[in-house]
């Protein structure tokens, strides 16, 4: 396995391009070698991570918002992709895969000598019942495991997932935080109860990760510390991207809820928090200005602004009119001269994706706005449009609300709080005309971006927030997901994308990058896109 060179600090240059995983053969990864565990450096410093948004709950198998993906600290997956490129699927809780029977079947190696808290082991048990859970809950969005038949133990530390026909994303799919692994002694004591024991896993963490969870009070902050026995400090030969590095000394992380910019930013250059989520790029500017804030800017993010045009009800189900939305979008400015730390997005697929069509790419051209509306059934009146509350989004949501003006088409725009968004979007009677948010792929294999516009996948259950559906596209989509064949695949998701370019059920406004005000005394800070949520809090060195 190749090792990833540029893992920290920021980052100038990265691979954007998707390593296949082939169907039929079998990725080694047992073997790599990395950063080893020195268990030298005192684990005695604290590290502060500030956003605006708290977390919902705390069952990994049942997200419903991006904040979750920092439950990764207290849980692991049986296989990763994180801080290294996330088009390269790596060994976790898994050392090594093999696909079977044309990707119908998935065998998995599994790493000896891991507990969970109380002693109970991880083996194959382990991992069959977590994915079994994660299979059969009916919670949160970020699934489905329906490609899942069943998971056979067929040894100690192996087990075989039957999958539902063949399925290609499923390395990838085995990532996420969904697919967390949970302590299967307290699986069991709560499976009988309703919906497998959800309402005791959202306020009880039973996990494998590099942090103990300690404390959570919810809206306000989340903690957790580092274990003395975790399974990455007692490993002989770990790959690069698990190994602890020597100097790695923060024994305990805090997640702050700071809901106002300015008190963010103040907090920042305070040294009160080492890096803030949340800040503009104009806050950004301000903090790095003081001694001891330094910039972070990372590569273009997996994490993008979508604004979900409503396709099952007028005026917004008729294309001609969604285009004319699209076409009259300023992307360019938006992103680069509003955000700042934007990238002007346009299509399906965001980059980083493969295979990705740009072809079509929508950009702000007001005479095809004219054109299209003037085609369409648009009867004037008014439409609502709603984001959530913060300020990027107001400043965005004033900016498209006057791009719309300028070819007669009327918007009501309000910013809400996101427990208010997701109950309006998860019901298709008040589901808004329009609704911005900002959305990422679970993973970045296809499948990650495709699902969101599949007519199986609308909320309550999933995130096709458009409520969108095409007969023709759902056929590519679940041939294309059930296909061993990469080039099969990549044709398809070709396809597909010009559908969804015809169509357009989204504006794809932008793409943005991680671009992070943080505390000086912090070193070692590194980043995956797609992982926006998440720092590997473990592998990092402050100096107290």
């Amino acid at each position: 396995m190749s090792k990833d060179n540029d893992t920290h600090g920021p980052s100038k240059s990265r691979r954007w391009f998707l390593q296949s995983v082939g169907v039929g053969s079998s990725v080694a990864i047992a073997g790599c070698t990395g950063v080893q565990s020195g268990g030298e450096a005192e684990t005695d410093a604290t590290f502060i991570a500030a956003k605006n948004q708290p977390l919902t709950h705390l069952d990994p198998q049942a997200i419903n918002d991006g904040t979750m993906i920092q439950l990764d600290l207290v849980y692991d997956q049986l296989l990763d992709y994180k801080h290294q490129d996330p088009t390269e699927v790596r060994p976790a809780l898994a050392t090594d895969y093999e696909s079977q029977n044309g990707g119908e079947e998935w065998v998995l190696t599994l790493r000896e000598g891991v507990e969970f808290s109380d002693g109970t082991s991880f083996d194959a048990y382990a991992a069959k019942r977590s994915l079994e859970r994660a299979k059969a809950l009916q919670a949160g969005q970020s699934k489905p495991y329906d490609w899942i038949d069943t998971v056979e133990e067929t040894g100690d530390y192996e087990i075989t997932i039957h999958c539902n026909g063949a399925f290609g994303p499923a390395p990838a799919a085995l990532t996420f935080v969904t697919a967390s692994i949970m302590n299967p002694t307290v699986l069991d004591e709560h499976k009988d109860e309703e919906n497998l024991g959800h309402e005791y896993f959202k306020q009880n963490v039973h996990g494998t990760g590099a942090f103990e969870f300690e404390s959570w009070d919810k809206g306000n902050e989340f903690v957790a510390t580092r274990k003395t026995d975790d399974w990455r400090a007692n490993g002989d030969d770990l790959p690069e991207h698990l190994g602890i590095p020597e100097n790695a000394n923060v024994g305990e992380y805090q997640n702050r809820i700071v809901r106002e910019q300015l008190t963010q930013k103040q907090k920042v250059t305070q040294g009160d928090i080492d890096v803030s989520r949340d800040l503009t790029w104009t806050n950004i500017e301000s903090a790095i200005e003081n001694d001891g804030v330094e910039l972070y800017d990372g590569p273009p993010d997996l994490y993008n602004k979508y604004v979900f045009m409503m396709c099952q009800r007028e005026p917004t189900s008729e294309v001609n009119f969604r285009k004319a939305l699209a076409y009259a979008a300023d992307y360019e400015s938006i992103a680069k001269e509003l955000v700042n730390t934007g990238i002007p997005w346009g299509t399906p697929w965001a980059e980083g994706i493969w295979p990705r069509v740009t072809e079509g790419q929508y950009s702000r051209d007001l005479e095809k706005a004219r054109s299209f509306l003037e085609k369409s059934n648009y009867d004037g009146r008014e439409l609502k449009f709603r984001s959530i509350k913060g300020s990027e989004n107001d400043k965005v949501g004033e900016a498209l609300v006057a791009n719309f003006d300028e070819v007669g088409i009327t918007v009501d725009h309000e910013d809400i709080p996101w427990s208010n968004l997701y109950e309006q979007l998860t019901d298709a009677e008040s589901m808004p005309d329009l609704l911005m948010y900002n959305g990422w792929p679970d993973y970045a294999d296809p499948n990650g971006p495709a699902i969101r516009y599949w007519g199986d996948y609308w909320p309550p259950d999933g995130w096709n927030t458009a409520y969108y559906q095409n007969d023709e596209y759902d056929e590519m989509f679940e041939k294309a997901r059930s296909s061993g064949d990469r080039a099969e695949r990549e044709e398809l998701y070709k396809q597909m994308q010009e559908i969804l370019l015809d169509e357009v059920p989204i504006i794809w406004l932008f793409q943005n990058k991680y671009v992070r005000a943080y505390n000086a005394d912090v070193e070692d800070l590194r980043y995956t896109p797609g992982e926006f949520n998440y720092l590997p809090a473990h592998q990092i060195h402050k100096e107290n």
